[in-house]
């Protein structure tokens, strides 16, 4: 066994193909193969829909048999927007390496230029950008990239820009439409991806199995060890897997949404559920209480550790001010 610290659940550096991840998968194939320019992804927070986006474009040249650039920004928000600190940002979010206090055309050139240069080396004249916190873009922010986008297009040079955010995406795509903002909605927000976190049993099994499945989660590498045997090895070897503990799980967070008064529709944040599954490895695995198997008991505890419920309470809140 490797030492304590190391495994990709205790330095959170691990990515699960998890149902919803192959469903955007198959929309982002959609959006690639046919060269269409913009797709918005758009969710409630902690989904893990940027986690998500990152897996699927990584693994979609794999499905695709080509290596297309992504490039991952994020959209800030600005009180005073400037086409000079929005594309300076994103020349820092591309890494490129000599960004300078430059004029807007000159760092647009910046941009184009080490697009064009990714696309053409890739051999396939493609490029995909993400935009994180997409709720953020201003009808200013859509046309600098419409810009860029242009002058691509000019170049022969296909992108295609991922807006990712919450489902404040959705009301700035109305608006666009109410102000007859038609040729932003038309290159950027025509199609669209509503990600959901875990809203049933068979959700929970589904992401569960993942961890049990050493062709999924494997450490060491090359070990035929899945996560949780892992963790859990003595149990593991007797036929315990998380899979099995998925209804167990799936009443201890409706139980504790009832107990709090939580009554909206089942949706659980991918973060915290990975979180929840984290500390029962962690916290009563190998390297901590080093227990056989997890209890009931401790499930809950692991869940309540996560902030989960009082999340639920908040978004509750939350949502009782915007109807007022």
């Amino acid at each position: 066994m490797e030492k304590p610290g190391t495994h990709p659940i205790e330095v959170g550096h691990y990515m699960l193909p998890t149902k919803e991840v192959l469903r955007l998968m198959d929309n982002l194939k959609k959006i690639v193969m046919n060269r269409l320019p913009g797709m918005i992804v758009y969710g409630r927070p902690r989904l893990g829909k940027t986690t998500a986006l990152k897996y699927a474009l990584e693994n979609l040249p794999n499905f695709i048999n080509a290596p297309i650039p992504i490039f991952i920004a994020n959209s800030n928000s600005y009180k005073f927007p400037s086409e000079e600190k929005f594309y300076s940002d994103l020349l820092h979010d591309f890494e490129f390496p000599f960004v300078s206090r430059r004029k807007s055309a000159e760092l647009r050139n910046q941009i184009v230029n080490l697009l064009k240069e990714k696309a053409e080396t890739s051999g396939t004249r493609r490029v995909i950008v993400i935009m994180d916190e997409g709720q953020n873009l201003t009808e200013a922010h859509y046309q600098w990239l419409m810009d860029i986008y242009n002058q691509l297009d000019r170049a022969k040079i296909s992108m295609s820009i991922i807006s990712a955010g919450q489902e404040e995406l959705l009301n700035r795509r109305t608006f666009f439409l109410g102000h007859g903002k038609s040729q932003i909605i038309g290159r950027f927000m025509t199609h669209e991806h509503r990600f959901f976190g875990i809203t049933s049993l068979e959700d929970i099994k589904s992401v569960l199995r993942c961890y049990d499945s050493p062709e999924i989660s494997e450490y060491p590498e090359n070990s035929n060890c899945s996560f949780t045997r892992y963790f859990f090895p003595k149990g593991y070897d007797k036929g315990f897997r998380l899979e099995k503990d998925a209804g167990i799980i799936y009443h201890q967070f409706m139980d504790l949404r009832q107990e709090h008064g939580v009554t909206s529709k089942l949706e659980i944040p991918m973060e915290y559920f990975t979180y929840a599954v984290e500390n029962a490895l962690k916290i009563f695995g190998a390297h901590g209480h080093e227990l056989e198997w997890i209890t009931s008991q401790q499930w809950l505890e692991a869940i309540k550790v996560t902030g989960y419920i009082e999340s639920e309470i908040y978004m509750a809140l939350a949502r009782k001010e915007d109807k007022k």
